[in-house]
């Protein structure tokens, strides 16, 4: 790692270098593209910003107009090479540091806003800039790296400032029936020109806006009556919004136009579907999420239905559908038995190859926290108390079926048994076998902890920790190896 005074110094134009050892576009590009991706968050973006300010400067200058040249001049060899020794930013030098500041959006959330301003304003410098250099002129990579970095906010107004760039955008490029798309050139998922569009809807998709939902149709509508196509990328963000914003039958019927438009639904456009009802507050909602999943499965085992795969992150949703209601209402064990029968199918559909890849433990995390929401009577409770040490069981004696217990399985478990125990000497001996159990796993999280001192007395709770060889505070670091930063153990969980 060069230190800032090394980068200078070597960057620095010197009158007396000789012309093809001094710095270019390139060189520039590598540095600033070194901090871009180093992932240092806001020091690495206000140096990649420095660097382009001093590529600027030098730029309009014209410290080191050079003449393009052969790069072999005066080397003996058989090849020639042409070299372009100029030194002026292109239009990757500004998506580097737009990229830059998009990472700090996405990384520190209380200052995204600042960071999404950063990217506009490198934006307004490409379209200055690019208005007589083409080089310059903004690319398909510099919209969505801006619209998203808005949608990463949560300010009020992020998507009709999101929108506002996706117009400049066809402003730029549309005149009349004259069409000029933007370069694709550049790093983005899914480069297509329907990615600010996309990236347009899911800044609805994340607003709490009430008309969030009628903005990004409207943004649809516009993609489809304009020459580029939407993809499936496209239409799952819409639904993805209809999901977010309480209207399942919408996405629903996304889905159906869709397929009457010929584009081909993938796994995310089924499990999105599933997820809008699952989430939905209406009474029947995760029963009709389970009633087209298993729609779904009939119509694919018939040969109806080849675009449907069924997936891991589709029944997690279904169960955490059930999940919700099932602390709503009294008596809701009836509720608890339909989510075991949604996580039976899932192990059984894994069983069958039908569902294939390494299994994750958010299913079973689903179902423990159905377990756990129960409200009925104490049979009821000690029933969802079985099912729940049943399926927590099963998951460690077959991981490759269930998932790998994790932080939040041992948080749930710790949340069903607090919560379903029959009286206390029960809880205490429950709570105690879990909190060993996640110490030795090296996942004692902050709420597994903090769950185990508020639901256990003091004397006990203190009796198990120095037990194990730790005290309330200092935890072993042992004990929480495999969890992340933000959620380990913290001072005000060793110490009440």
């Amino acid at each position: 790692e060069a230190t800032d005074n090394t980068e200078a110094e070597y960057l620095q134009p010197k009158e007396s270098c000789e012309p093809f050892l001094r710095p270019n576009t390139v060189a520039f590009n590598t540095c600033i593209n070194t901090w871009a991706t180093c992932g240092r968050g806001r020091m690495a973006a206000v140096r990649t910003q420095e660097l382009l300010s001093q590529m600027e400067a030098i730029s309009e200058s014209g410290e080191l107009d050079l003449p393009d040249t052969d790069a072999t001049d005066d080397i003996d060899s058989d090849e020639s090479s042409f070299v372009d020794h100029s030194l002026r930013p292109n239009a990757r030098s500004y998506s580097m540091v737009m990229k830059a500041w998009a990472n700090v959006a996405k990384m520190e959330r209380w200052s995204s806003e600042d960071a999404a301003e950063q990217c506009e304003d490198i934006l307004n410098r490409m379209e200055l800039r690019g208005a007589s250099d083409v080089s310059v002129r903004p690319n398909l990579v510099a919209y969505v790296t801006t619209i998203t970095a808005w949608s990463r906010t949560k300010a009020a107004h992020a998507p009709s400032r999101a929108e506002h760039i996706l117009n400049r955008m066809i402003d730029l490029y549309y005149d009349g029936n004259d069409v000029e798309l933007p370069s694709l050139e550049g790093d983005v998922e899914h480069a297509k020109h329907d990615a600010p569009f996309n990236a347009v809807i899911t800044a609805y998709a994340r607003s709490s806006d009430p008309n969030a939902a009628e903005r990004a149709f409207a943004v649809l509508e516009r993609l489809e009556v304009s020459p580029i196509a939407p993809t499936v990328f496209t239409y799952n963000a819409v639904m993805d919004v209809c999901a977010k914003h309480g209207d399942p039958e919408r996405a629903l019927q996304i889905l159906e136009k869709m397929q009457a438009l010929s584009v081909t639904p993938d796994s995310t456009s089924y499990d999105t579907i599933l997820n809008a009802f699952a989430r939905h507050d209406k009474s029947g909602s995760a029963d009709r999420a389970w009633e087209l999943l298993r729609q779904w499965e009939e119509e694919r085992a018939a040969g109806d239905n080849d675009t449907f795969i069924p997936s891991q992150v589709g029944y997690s949703a279904v169960i955490n559908g059930f999940a919700k209601v099932s602390g709503t209402e009294y008596g809701g064990m009836k509720t608890v038995k339909k989510a075991k029968e949604v996580y039976d199918r899932l192990i059984e559909q894994k069983k069958r190859g039908v569902i294939y890849g390494e299994s994750d433990p958010v299913a079973n995390s689903c179902f423990l926290n159905c377990c756990a929401n129960i409200y009925g009577t104490r049979a009821e409770r000690k029933e969802a108390l079985i099912l729940a040490i049943k399926a927590f069981e099963e998951m460690k004696r077959d991981p490759s079926l269930h998932g790998e217990p994790g932080q939040f399985t041992f948080g749930t478990m710790m949340k069903a048994c607090s919560k379903l125990s029959a009286d206390a000497a029960e809880r205490n001996r429950l709570l105690e076998s879990l909190f060993q159990q996640s110490c030795n796993r090296g996942l004692l999280s902050k709420s597994t902890l903090g769950q185990f001192l508020r639901h256990t007395p003091d004397e006990f709770s203190t009796k198990v920790i120095l037990q194990m060889g730790g005290s309330k505070r200092e935890i072993p670091p042992e004990w929480h190896r495999n969890v992340p930063g933000k959620h380990k153990p913290t001072p005000t969980e060793r110490d009440r």
